[in-house]
């Protein structure tokens, strides 16, 4: 089993690595974040614009001040990268099975991407004639404009996966008639396409709409008709985009949504509640349609009952209505938006059977149905979820397919690592609280006239700051017990007093914040980063330095990675002549020894780039950094060396251009001595 890992990345569904691309954000390494996100996430740009972040939601550094916006920067590495911007991992063409996949949305081609990385050539069929499903198809452009679902479709199209658009299975070509074209498995990804209707009197008029139509005609340039005191049913994301929608339609229109549940039970996430509110949109709670009011041709209302419930005590979806509670709300349009369902058309002449209920036949382990080469993914098996559950279940369902292939026994382990748990109120209270970076958005009057997109996301500079507040949870120290004397030195210098010393000292993954200050003071190098290997820092010095073969005096730079660009184990800085520069996560784990190490192997001069005091995330960072300068400054001098060449700056402007300029003055100071 592995390490523990942090929450954001347990809680992802795709169980990104969030930590690695914060940090790799964090340092303006936009090209290597992108490509961290994309390893598990095949929808990044997509997930930038609508992903319910459940790695926010259990971001640890809530407990300090407020979660990172780990969307918001996920989003910008992936519009700024775009999908040319993101490395392509294309094996040969293989002589392997061919796998039909039925459903171009984030479950079917995050399915497709996981069979080519294995050396398969999937092909994707798609009835809409733009891949994408749901994304591409109803959600509104104002959140999701369909070029950030091209990104992602492109990229994953990149790697070898075929798609043919405007094919509709179970009316073009069934399955059977794939099965005997020669594709050796189908997966079926048709996703929930069609909205629920309900048997309500009046409900055939042409101004009652079922929201999925209504939001997908919208997206494909139509305008349907929607009056000037619309009704939404419905209390989900759906109904709230179908309401905002209206509202975008006619800014002048009344528009209200009424939903059964109550205001803590309604089903939508709470940002969409909230801008829907903002944008003027009114929410009636607790009530229930009965039927659609007519006069002549035009509706003119909603006969409504109240609500008693909406589930029953095993929490189980199960209204209950008072028909004595009756009452009328005007309105001239409504918009059915109770939930989504499967079209089974697929199904036909496929040979398929049907469980109970009407439901295809299914094994959740295996991801078959009744025929074993048959198999399923996403929303039609599983229940209404968002896209980045759409794409674990895709690839999941990948790993099933390829088993099958191989003729192995499909077995899927879903066992995970631990999770390290939510921080202690008293060592939250030592850790430097940093505003998270408000997003730019549109005012709500501006919004509601417009269809194009109103939440305008960070810029290079905001992302830096924010993926700057990152924690690095689980990154922290680990003590290598057969080496440790339980000299109290880890206890004394740690500014979150973590460590417990006994017979050997321990440090808890859970409580350490991962400054490192313990481990540049262990007098046994005793203590180690975790994920890193004793003595890495030096080797990747000496590595730099074996790369600078001009005859200019060679420069290391440790630079702290508050800094933008800091470029990981020894890459050149650019435009300044000698000076390779080396990340640490912070210049605390940075000891007198390290900088000593560095001149032995050759460098003529070395530069600390630190963070000052009120700038520095961590409690007594500079401090301690100033120390150990100042220690190795005395060595080098008793050594009959000069003290100068070691130089430690202290730079606030956390930009790529000031630490550039630092340095290159800096150098120039060392060239000119």
């Amino acid at each position: 089993m592995e390490r523990e890992w942090s929450p954001c990345r347990y809680h992802c569904p795709v169980h990104a690595d969030v930590r690695g691309y914060i940090e790799a954000a964090a340092q303006g390494r936009f090209g290597e974040a992108i490509d961290i996100i994309r390893e598990n996430l095949p929808f990044a740009a997509v997930c930038g614009r609508v992903c319910h972040h459940p790695c926010e939601t259990n971001c640890r550094r809530k407990d300090v001040d407020d979660p990172v916006a780990i969307r918001h920067v996920k989003r910008f590495v992936a519009e700024l990268q775009g999908a040319e911007g993101c490395t392509v991992h294309k094996p040969p063409a293989q002589d392997k099975a061919r796998v039909a996949i039925v459903g171009a949305g984030p479950a079917g081609l995050s399915a497709a991407l996981h069979l080519a990385k294995l050396g398969y050539r999937p092909t994707v069929l798609e009835k809409f004639p733009i891949a994408g499903g749901i994304p591409a198809t109803a959600i509104p452009r104002y959140r999701l404009p369909l070029e950030v679902v091209q990104i992602d479709v492109d990229w994953i199209r990149a790697h070898g996966v075929e798609l043919i658009t405007g094919v509709e299975v179970g009316k073009d070509r069934s399955i059977q008639d794939l099965l005997g074209e020669g594709y050796e498995a189908v997966l079926v990804a048709a996703g929930l396409a069609a909205s629920r209707t309900l048997p309500l009197p009046g409900s055939d008029h042409p101004r009652v709409h079922l929201a999925l139509d209504f939001l997908t005609a919208l997206n494909f340039g139509d305008r349907p008709d929607a009056g000037d005191d619309v009704l939404v049913i419905g209390g989900g994301n759906v109904a709230c985009d179908a309401a905002r929608s209206c509202v975008r339609l006619k800014p002048a229109a009344r528009v209200r949504m009424m939903c059964l549940e109550n205001e803590e039970e309604m089903p939508a996430w709470e940002w969409e509640r909230r801008e829907a509110e903002e944008e003027g949109v009114g929410i009636i709670f607790r009530r229930g349609p009965v039927k659609v009011i007519l006069e002549g041709d035009r509706i003119v209302g909603l006969t409504t009952r109240g609500v008693t419930r909406v589930f029953d005590s095993e929490g189980r979806f199960d209204p209950q209505y008072d028909d004595t509670d009756l009452s009328d709300l005007q309105c001239d349009t409504v918009v059915i938006a109770i939930g989504q369902m499967a079209n089974m058309g697929f199904a036909r002449g496929s040979g398929l059977k049907a469980g109970p209920g009407g439901r295809l036949e299914y094994d959740p382990a295996t991801h078959q149905g009744s025929l074993p080469n048959v198999f399923f993914c996403g929303e039609i098996v599983t229940p209404p979820g968002s896209v980045v559950e759409a794409c674990a279940h895709g690839q999941r369902a990948a790993k099933a397919i390829h088993m099958y292939l191989s003729g192995k026994t499909i077995q899927i382990d879903d066992s995970l690592p631990p999770y390290i748990d939510t921080i202690q109120p008293e060592t939250a209270e030592k850790v430097l609280k940093v505003c998270r970076q408000a997003i730019p958005t549109d005012p709500p009057q501006r919004r509601r006239k417009l269809f194009t997109e109103f939440e305008r996301g960070y810029d290079e500079p905001a992302v830096l700051a924010e993926a700057r507040r990152c924690m690095n949870c689980g990154s922290g120290a680990e003590v290598l017990t057969d080496k440790c004397a339980a000299c109290l030195t880890c206890l004394r210098v740690c500014p979150f007093d973590i460590p417990v010393v006994t017979d050997v000292a321990r440090i808890q993954s859970t409580l350490c914040q991962a400054c490192g200050m313990c481990i540049a003071e262990c007098p046994a190098n005793a203590i180690i980063a975790r994920g890193r290997d004793v003595g890495e820092l030096v080797q990747h010095t000496a590595a730099a330095l074996a790369k600078m073969n001009g005859r200019e005096p060679k420069v290391i730079a440790y630079v702290c990675g508050h800094h933008a660009g800091a470029a990981d184990w020894g890459g050149r800085v650019e435009g300044v002549e000698g000076v390779a520069e080396i990340y640490l996560p912070s210049t605390a784990r940075l000891s007198s020894a390290e900088l000593l190490h560095a001149f032995e192997n050759g460098a003529d001069a070395v530069i600390v780039v630190a963070c000052p005091d009120a700038a520095d995330r961590y409690p007594q960072t500079a401090d301690r950094t100033r120390r150990r300068v100042n220690q190795a400054r005395r060595l080098l001098q008793e050594a009959g060396l000069d003290g100068q060449a070691l130089q430690l700056l202290e730079v606030a402007d956390q930009g790529r251009q000031a630490i550039r300029a630092a340095l290159a003055e800096a150098a120039g100071k060392t060239s000119a001595s």
